[in-house]
């Protein structure tokens, strides 16, 4: 969720985060997240709301 940036500095982490998000949920879908428990569970999760979003539209 985007909001109007108080600062320049707040705009910029804004876009940094945006990119983080957008190469972690690549990351995810790729399968390399990790091997570990939570890495699992966080694949496990994204599919599954992936293909919720999509029977519901």
């Amino acid at each position: 969720m985007k909001h109007n940036p108080l600062h320049r500095w707040q705009k910029e982490h804004n876009k940094r985060v945006e990119e983080f998000h957008k190469n972690h949920a690549l990351t995810i879908e790729n399968g390399e997240n990790g091997n570990g428990l939570l890495a699992k569970w966080e694949r496990f999760l994204y599919n599954k709301g992936k293909a919720l979003f999509k029977t519901v539209q």
